[in-house]
């Protein structure tokens, strides 16, 4: 069956440029510095050593197969393609858009939580250069929304001619280490350590905004979203999926306002909108619209489901120079 040609993205990332994208995303040695405490305080020095040697190896080994199958056959929807490709036929499509969904919220939540931290820690810096100044809700809602605003902007005009900012974003997550070795006595030292806390939130938030807008793009094109048709469009000259760019940018918004709503359940009402937006997509789009991921094949753009089989067809015309 012939489909009319997917929207495309053209790839802007190298392999050095991905890595550091990852670093700054999974800030692996950030997370371990902020829960050292509490892995010392419920076991000891023994449990942190053995924890992180146990969940390197487990994850090492989720990493290593989740690589085989993206370098036999990459695609833009990443876990959820690859949820299809495994899964049993009659349950390919739930399981594949269940897949999707988590993946795109979890991204959305990753990155509204950043971004509520970084607001709160700039407005924290601001009180603390400001004796007499008292942050306020709406104080952080302003700043929330102007973090996620810089970050859509950049995301829309820059990042596509300059992907190397990734690189210098990981090369930048090193300097705490230099500035802590001077102490945490001095409230200069302070301030600096949460000002650079704050740039480093950024570099995040324009990492997950990029990796949610794309994967929001991919199930456009499988329609698995409700206005998928709109969502999907790549812009022309910036070569950018513009729509699903604002599409995050507009989930953020929204979870700007949950924030005033409520600061004490927060995360559970974040929790709760993005379960109400899963289920309301289905009932009134995917259910009747969404049959797993159409993947094209290297040859043309003749479309078929994913499936094993097409993975390794495709892979063998590869190997033998035919694709």
């Amino acid at each position: 069956m012939s489909h009319s040609p997917p929207s495309q993205v053209k790839k802007h990332l190298n392999g050095i440029t991905l890595l550091c994208l990852a670093f700054v995303i999974c800030n692996s040695w950030a997370g371990i510095a902020g829960s050292l405490q509490l892995a010392i305080l419920a076991g000891g020095p023994a449990t942190l050593v053995y924890s992180i040697i146990v969940a390197a190896t487990a994850y090492l080994a989720i990493a290593a197969s989740m690589a085989e199958l993206a370098a036999v056959y990459p695609t833009a929807g990443g876990q959820y393609h690859i949820a299809s490709i495994l899964a049993p036929e009659r349950w390919r499509q739930g399981v594949s858009y269940t897949c999707g969904l988590l993946a795109l919220f979890s991204w959305l939540v990753i990155g509204v939580s950043v971004t509520s931290i970084a607001a709160q820690q700039l407005m924290a810096l601001v009180a603390t250069s400001l004796s007499d100044f008292v942050p306020q809700p709406w104080h952080i809602f302003f700043v929330y929304q102007g973090l996620a605003l810089f970050a859509i902007i950049y995301n829309t005009f820059l990042l596509k001619k300059n992907p190397w900012t990734h690189n210098v974003a990981c090369l930048y997550w090193w300097v705490p280490f230099v500035v802590m070795e001077q102490g945490f006595r001095s409230r200069t030292i302070a301030i600096v350590i949460v000002s650079i806390s704050i740039v480093m939130a950024m570099t995040i938030i324009i990492a997950t905004q990029e990796a949610s807008s794309r994967l929001a793009w991919a199930l456009a094109r499988d329609k698995g979203l409700l206005f998928s048709q709109y969502i999907e469009h790549v812009h022309p000259h910036l070569e950018v999926p513009i729509r699903s760019v604002l599409l995050i940018w507009v989930l953020t918004f929204i979870c700007g306002f949950l924030y005033l709503a409520s600061q004490t359940d927060y995360t559970c009402v974040i929790l709760g909108f993005c379960l109400l937006l899963a289920l309301a997509n289905w009932w009134l789009y995917a259910k009747d619209h969404y049959n797993g991921p159409v993947i094209e094949t290297w040859e043309s753009y003749e479309a078929e489901p994913a499936s094993v089989s097409t993975i390794l067809s495709q892979t063998k015309k590869v190997n033998e120079g035919t694709a």
